[in-house]
């Protein structure tokens, strides 16, 4: 094959495994943050989460209670910021581990339906309507269950997220196979375009890094509740960070593979210079 049929085939092929590569990258990062059960668990936890939701499912039930005429004491022990992890991250499981795990909200009732009894016969008062008090014990969890499984998020997008997980995970496959698929001829013509296709693929990234920051409004991101779009707002900074740092270590990878693609030319030249200048 000519030499210069196979730089514009090596070309061609380059532009495909750009675009391939980066792809790979956005996919992996993915796959490390938003789609990654572990990363979720560590936003909540770095963004106060779980305190957060105990502190307002407390405000909530006060709220609620306030027209019952119920001493706030039937608060007292109901639940701890360990039972609000516990039971966020069982609704965590349910969606990247298809857990069958359901929310058991008996022993939250009948803790709830005690501290009601103890607080009335404090106070020399009798249950005088048993479905009313099991109707408000009722909403009252519901008011828990509500916050701790992120406003049903789990009904709505369960199976999505499950969905993109396994088609992801086979896209990562096929892109890494079609990589090296790419790469193979490539090297085998001997272009020396590495370098320049590193770069490339770490350049658009940046390229996206700066698109993301440009397009989402991450201070006024409100989705589901507050509580949750902050923790959403953080992984999206860990996102564009990501991209930032894997921008910069291909960029630089690449620098170094221009470098040394240069010199092995230079090198060659060299050789040939040298051969022709015996052979004269």
């Amino acid at each position: 094959m000519h030499r210069k049929t196979q730089r514009i085939i090596s070309y061609i092929l380059g532009f495909f495994l750009v675009i391939f590569l980066v792809l790979l990258a956005i996919l992996a990062i993915l796959k490390t943050t938003i789609l990654n059960e572990v990363a979720v668990k560590k936003a909540l936890d770095e963004n106060n989460y779980y305190q957060i939701i105990t502190d307002k499912i407390f405000e909530n039930m006060k709220d609620y209670m306030r027209s019952s005429g119920l001493n706030v004491e039937i608060l007292n022990d109901l639940f701890t910021v360990e039972d609000v992890r516990s039971d966020v991250n069982r609704y965590l499981d349910k969606i990247y581990q298809d857990s069958k795990i359901e929310f058991d909200d008996t022993n939250l009732k009948e803790k709830l339906t005690k501290n009601i009894e103890i607080s009335l016969e404090k106070q020399d008062l009798k249950i005088n309507d048993e479905d009313e008090i099991s109707s408000f014990v009722t909403e009252m969890v519901k008011i828990y269950k509500n916050e701790t499984n992120l406003y049903n998020i789990i009904n709505g997008f369960i199976e999505s997220i499950q969905k993109a997980n396994n088609l992801l995970s086979i896209v990562v496959i096929i892109l890494l196979v079609i990589c090296i698929a790419l790469i193979i001829p490539i090297a085998w013509m001997k272009v020396r375009c590495f370098g320049t296709i590193t770069i490339a693929v770490g350049l658009i990234l940046y390229y996206i890094r700066f698109a993301i920051y440009e397009k989402i409004d991450f201070k006024n991101i409100l989705i589901l509740s507050k509580e949750f779009s902050v923790v959403l707002t953080w992984l999206l900074t860990k996102i564009a960070n990501y991209i930032a740092i894997y921008a910069s270590v291909i960029v630089v990878i690449g620098l170094v593979i221009v470098i040394v693609e240069s010199y092995i030319t230079m090198k060659k030249k060299r050789r040939i210079h040298h051969r022709r200048s015996l052979e004269i």
